[in-house]
């Protein structure tokens, strides 16, 4: 890889030569890129032209900075042109201007010298690319004796917060129980918070805003040195106080005495940061890491995940140009109001304020600048770099006026729609005042970050993203109106913000969001489409890819972190929107334009350089979007699907299938689904018990895995009570049955539907095609007999039946009366049965035409079917592929060969499993002494999903480790080795069950 950048590195220099160009600049660039590359490959910063302090306290300003991902430097760069003599600027920089010597490199394109503790220790000819691969790794490995302190001290740092919170904790709550003074004022500011931030602020949250405002006054010491500022702002002061009911200077320094060290070390390093640049960047990092540290969940629900400054740079500078393109205005003008709803650490509010005229600011920065922020500690930290970036810019101090600290999708008082509710807050408090002086503004621009996060990994970090009857009632009359899905995600919470801001704009505005791309072409986000066509004029959008879970591994396609703008913080596609609102409607439609600027496999570094080339935002060369009937922005079909016969639709009768459901939803697979009948009545026995005992108590324990469904069930005081009879086989996953328990208050969605299919115990056989067309997965169609799993494809999925049943158990025809007319109108034969229909479905939806032809629409869309010519070959297709994959299990196993080498005595001896494939030699390996060979190359392209068939069951039979702490600890008890013989049977049928199926296929394109 180095080796290759070199090379790249070279082209890039030479390009520059034979333009005449040889000054420093044109040696410089080539090697900053090189190192950009080669020190993004490992996860560091390199930054130029960065101002810092020597040891002396005196301005320096190297030509390169290394640093680690918490911006700690590492080593400096300094370019050299070649009509300098390079020694003598070595010379001159370290001992004459006082440059650190412990690492840095010196280049003039010709000669690099790597200079380390104050001594040369390599030198190197620079166009000798091994030589110079093997200096610049010494250069970017080094690791300098106080980057080993910080991460020691960071190691004990999170090693200390959770004693040291928790101790807070202990001491808050004897506060609530003996001391008035501090009783009373946490109840005036509880009450405050409530009317102006939060209605649903619990007093366990002011408990946690307390400690925050605890452990951050030596944070904001360290970093800019504001030791005032806990006295000063408006909310800090008032937690200050709160704060000396309990707790002297004394007491405090003591309980925080462990995080010195830590503190310390930080100071040290902001002492070097000269650039407020990049002090907000240090302060962002450091934050960041600090409540992640502090309140992993926190972090996890506000998606605290920061926005790079070259997206916020552009997104403020087409501001500028598309207000003076639409309204003849400037972000610098007198009566644009400016708000970021959702301000975080205040990237966006300090590009602002270095964006605007110095002869403009202070008007604007007292009058017309607006942010809000609903947690502590990023409330602090942007107010600390705004009045920062102020001060720098203006050479004096002055309060942002402007920051709130509310919850925007709470504060519906400047919204404009009819039948709104009034907040009328009850306070007079400087916040309080604050909010309602944004709120009566009319407001020209609303830019940001909204919030990513919509679905919580695992309920029981009771950290689900909280509801907002105000907004939540707009969107259901917006973009769940306006859809045609089965189900929305209009409720996400960047969409909450969209509602909130298309409320809140002036009549002529911007609003711009950098978001989740999800919006710009999910079936389910119809409405929301809908939505900004109706209610906008002009829509750009600069969509900068990098959705991981989407594209890597898609047509040898693999992209990863380094592809995506959030790094590790969110890897999925990622967009830039802007939308024009003006008052005279100038466009009878939405005028939609689109550009997706960069390869599909660009890097962050490619998207960013594109970003801050194209700072003129009228240069750009946009595509022109004209929705289709459906709203669809991209990837349009053009083709008949619409006029094919639908299968299924709950909105019309005129479909073949009466009955269609997802597969059953549990939210608690671990618990209520086992390969042991043993182990899962264990695990039910256990649930029934404990949620009992949670509704005697009252009290929701992490014991068990929590849903809305089962909340309720403890709010209406349930009673659960195990029943052998609920265990009944179920198709979890292709070709892998599980026993399933099916209590209906243990499964999170088990409804009408999966009775009506499978009868009142659930146990009634059934032929069902489940069918999977979700948008990031290749569409997929799999027979089966039992009740499937939402996820039996690894994604939602839905299924067909055959038949359905009443609640006396009578069997009755799925297939409409309807479609078989079709059929028999169309093919002019009344023998047409509905079984033959229901086995023509499941082959048409194997045709690789057919999925070729309406992949766009699979993807958004329930299938439909054509007429075909010959309906019973393809009938007669799919009931043979059906009669393979219903009975995989009986099959004929296929001849593979299986090579056992064990010859283990020792009964303690844990084989070390492996089941892995090797396609290309049709190996599979079952453990580390059992292989089975000789799998043909075809068994591997029958695929379902991602996966083909066998990979399916390879998969599912690993040992997994459980996330879930109970089932970790007490019902582990899945060991492949139990399995192994049956693993080996079924791997052979699915062979055979695979080479079949894909005769059959090809028999379809012939």
């Amino acid at each position: 890889m180095s080796i290759q950048l070199i090379h790249q590195y070279y082209n890039y220099s030479h390009s520059l030569k034979r333009s005449g160009i040889s000054n420093e600049m044109a040696i410089k660039q080539p090697f900053d890129m090189l190192l950009l590359q080669m020190a993004t490959s490992k996860h560091y910063v390199y930054a130029t032209e960065v101002t810092i302090k020597n040891e002396a306290g005196k301005n320096i300003r190297p030509d390169g900075i290394l640093m680690n991902e918490l911006r700690i430097h590492k080593g400096y760069v300094e370019s050299k042109d070649t009509s300098d003599t390079l020694d003598n600027e070595i010379n001159s920089k370290l001992y004459k201007d006082g440059y650190p010597k412990y690492n840095i490199i010196f280049q003039d394109s010709i000669e690099a010298v790597l200079i380390q503790n104050g001594a040369e220790v390599s030198r190197v000819k620079m166009d000798e690319a091994e030589k110079l691969e093997k200096i610049l790794l010494l250069f970017i490995n080094y690791k300098p004796d106080y980057i080993e302190k910080f991460d020691e001290a960071l190691q004990k740092f999170k090693e200390d917060i959770p004693t040291i919170v928790e101790t807070l904790r202990t001491t808050i709550n004897e506060q609530y129980k003996t001391n008035k003074v501090f009783v009373k004022a946490s109840e005036d500011f509880f009450e405050m918070c409530q009317k102006e931030i939060n209605p649903q602020i619990t007093k366990e949250d002011i408990r946690e805003m307390i400690i925050q405002h605890i452990l951050t006054e030596d944070l904001f010491k360290s970093v800019f040195d504001e030791s005032d500022f806990h006295h000063e702002n408006n909310i800090a002061s008032q937690l200050e106080s709160l704060v000396n009911t309990f707790m002297n200077r004394t007491v405090r320094q003591n309980q925080l005495g462990e995080l010195g060290h830590y503190y310390k070390t930080l100071n040290a390093q902001a002492a070097l940061v000269s650039d407020h640049h990049e002090k907000q960047k240090f302060l962002k990092v450091v934050y960041e890491n600090f409540y992640k540290v502090y309140n992993p969940k926190g972090a996890d629900k506000l998606g605290v995940v920061y926005t790079p400054n070259e997206i916020v740079r552009f997104m403020v500078q087409s501001t500028d140009y598309l207000l003076q393109k639409h309204f003849n205005k400037h972000l610098s003008d007198k009566n644009v109001h400016i708000l970021d709803p959702a301000t975080g650490t205040g990237t966006f509010i300090t590009d602002i304020i270095d964006f605007i005229p110095a002869q403009y600011l202070e008007h604007k920065y007292q009058h017309e600048i607006f942010a809000n922020e609903v947690a502590i500690l990023p409330y602090y930290v942007a107010n600390l770099n705004i009045e920062y970036t102020y001060k720098q810019k203006m050479g004096k101090y002055l309060e942002f006026p402007n920051s709130c600290f509310v919850d925007t999708l709470d504060n519906i008082d400047g919204l404009a729609y009819d039948g709104k509710q009034h907040n009328m807050f009850g306070f007079s408090s400087e916040n309080a005042e604050r909010i309602k002086r944004q709120n009566e503004q009319k407001i020209s621009v609303i830019i940001g970050n909204p919030p990513y996060n919509a679905n919580q990994a695992n309920f029981n970090d009771f950290n689900k993203n909280r509801e907002y009857p105000d907004v939540d009632k707009r969107i259901k009359e917006t973009y769940v109106k306006y859809s045609t899905a089965q189900k929305t995600k209009s409720y996400d919470p960047y969409k909450k913000f969209y509602r909130w801001a298309s409320d809140r704009i002036d009549e002529n505005g911007v609003i711009a969001f950098v978001t989740n791309s999800g919006f710009l072409n999910k079936k389910s986000d119809d409405g929301f489409r809908k939505a900004i066509e109706k209610e906008f004029d002009y829509c750009y959008i600069v969509d900068l890819g990098g959705d991981v879970r989407d594209i890597s591994g898609k047509d040898g396609i693999f992209i990863g972190e380094a592809h995506t703008v959030f790094g590790l913080g969110a890897m999925v596609g990622i967009a830039i929107m802007f939308l024009i609102k003006t008052k005279n409607k100038l466009n009878e439609k939405c005028q939609i334009r689109y550009i997706h600027p960069c390869d599909i496999r660009a890097t962050r570094i490619e998207k960013f350089e594109w970003l801050t080339s194209n700072y003129n935002f009228g240069m750009i060369n946009f595509d022109i979007i004209i929705p289709d009937t459906k709203a669809n922005w991209i990837k349009q079909s053009d083709n008949d699907f619409d006029d094919l016969i639908s299968l299924a639709d709950k909105k019309s009768k005129e479909v073949i299938f009466n009955n269609f459901s997802n597969g059953v939803s549990t939210n608690r697979d671990e618990w209520v689904f086992d390969f042991d009948k043993k182990n899962l009545e264990a695990k039910a026995k256990f649930l029934s018990d404990k949620f009992n005992v949670a509704v005697k108590d009252n009290v929701v324990s992490d014991v068990i895995k929590w849903s809305d469904s089962l909340k309720n069930s403890l709010k209406n005081k349930s009673k659960a009570k195990f029943d052998k009879n609920y265990v009944i086989n179920s198709n979890y996953r292709p070709f892998i049955n599980q026993l399933y328990y099916s209590d209906k208050m243990f499964s999170d969605r088990l409804t009408h539907s999966h009775f009506d299919c499978f009868g009142a115990e659930l146990n009634r056989e059934n032929e069902v095609i489940n069918i999977l067309g979700y948008e990031r997965r290749p569409f997929a169609v799999l027979a089966s007999k039992l009740i499937p799993n939402l996820n039996y494809f690894g994604d939602p999925s839905k299924y067909i039946s055959l038949y359905k049943y009443d609640q006396q158990g009578n069997r009755h025809d799925n297939i409409t009366q309807w479609g078989l007319t079709q059929f028999t109108t169309h093919y002019k034969d009344t023998t047409i049965t509905k079984e033959a229909i229901f086995y023509y479905t499941y082959a048409v939806l194997h045709n690789p035409e057919y999925r070729k032809k309406y992949e766009l629409n699979l993807k958004r869309e329930f299938p439909r079917l054509p007429f075909y010519d010959d309906f019973n070959k393809w009938s007669t297709w799919g009931k043979q592929l059906m009669d393979l994959h219903i009975g995989y299990e009986t099959v004929m196993p296929f001849d593979l060969q299986v090579i056992d080498n064990s010859n283990i005595k020792d009964k303690n001896y844990k084989l070390k499993v492996k089941l892995k494939a090797d396609k290309a030699n049709g190996i599979i390996a079952i453990d580390e002494h059992t292989h089975i060979m000789g799998v043909p190359a075809e068994a591997w392209e029958y695929k379902l999903g991602n996966r083909s068939a066998l990979e399916w069951v390879l998969d599912q039979y690993k040992e997994k480790k459980y996330t879930d702490k109970t089932i970790a600890e007490h019902f582990n008890t899945y060991r492949f080795a139990d399995y192994k013989p049956h693993v080996i049977d079924l791997l052979k049928r699915v062979c055979t069950v695979s080479v079949e199926t894909m005769k059959i296929i090809k028999a379809m394109s012939t």
